[in-house]
């Protein structure tokens, strides 16, 4: 089976620490985002898997390069404009060219959800498209688990609402209904087209209390971290706190990062590289490249 991975856009509610680092590779518990998520796909058995790239993409490109010894079999696929949701998806399908199932995974979602029994649940459904969904704000609308509206697009009742995780197996029919490779589209559309053409055919996999993050603003980005770690110090190896410094909530801090003596922390990340001046009072904030950014 493959995955697609969306990776293309400019994560703007992320700047500064977007002005510096594509989306997918900014750093939970030091590894970048897309560095989780293949790590889930290989744990959920899926070992070929290829990403469209546009903003930044040459972070990308070397980032991939370092990725030849991993398990799943990656490949980028550049967009010469940005193709929007759809459009990236039917480019990185045509590459793909699947013959089976494939899981579309935005590459902004960290989640330990079983992606394999999504996956089961797809194919013993017989669904042209199955969205992973869970508890938020109400943006797929449903009668049992059969999809009947998204985005109010078509103004149909239902039974219940959920927040699409960004997550969704698709079968190859259901790219039909996406642009031409190399247009630009949303994949919204493309959904709402299927519910009109194909009622009954789109399904939902609840991920129930699963951990999920759509790390989209520098807020979430901590609370990933403070969900992840909870009130604990998480060092990269080869660091070490000079005495006098003061930790309350969290420490994040990655390798090569340096942090001076007698500085009060609280809830603060510390990316590959980066230092924080002696005496320094940080409370939520993230360092970086970008400098101190307070959340």
């Amino acid at each position: 089976m493959e995955a697609i991975i969306l990776c293309a856009g400019e994560g703007r509610r992320l700047r500064p620490m977007t002005l510096h680092r594509a989306k997918p590779l900014v750093p939970v518990l030091c590894t970048p985002i897309l560095g989780h998520i293949l790590e889930s796909l290989e744990a959920n058995g899926i070992f070929r898997a290829a990403a469209n790239v546009w903003y930044r993409k040459e972070d990308l490109l070397a980032y991939g390069e370092t990725l030849a010894e991993i398990p799943v079999r990656f490949s980028l696929v550049p967009e010469k404009r940005l193709l929007g949701t759809g459009g990236g998806i039917a480019n990185v399908a045509a590459k793909l060219n699947p013959s089976g199932p494939v899981l579309v995974h935005n590459g902004d979602i960290y989640t330990n959800a079983d992606l394999s029994a999504a996956i089961r649940e797809h194919r013993l459904s017989g669904a042209l498209l199955t969205l992973l969904v869970r508890e938020g704000n109400p943006e797929v609308t449903t009668v049992r688990d059969e999809v009947v509206d998204i985005a109010n697009r078509l103004g149909t009742q239902g039974e219940c609402t959920q927040k699409f995780s960004g997550i969704s197996v698709w079968e190859p029919d259901a790219f039909k209904y996406l642009p031409q490779p190399g247009e630009p589209g949303d994949a919204i559309d493309a959904i709402v087209s299927i519910l009109k053409d194909r009622p009954g055919s789109i399904r939902t996999y609840d991920i129930g209390n699963a951990l999920w993050s759509d790390i989209g603003t520098p807020n979430e980005y901590l609370e990933l971290h403070r969900k992840l770690i909870g009130n604990q110090v998480h060092l990269s190896e080869g660091i070490a706190l000079p005495m006098g410094v003061q930790i309350e909530g969290f420490l994040c801090t990655c390798s090569g990062s340096k942090i001076g003596a007698g500085c009060r922390l609280k809830d603060v990340v510390v990316w590959p590289e980066s230092e924080i001046a002696p005496g320094s009072q940080l409370e939520r904030a993230i360092v970086g490249p970008f400098g101190v950014s307070r959340v």
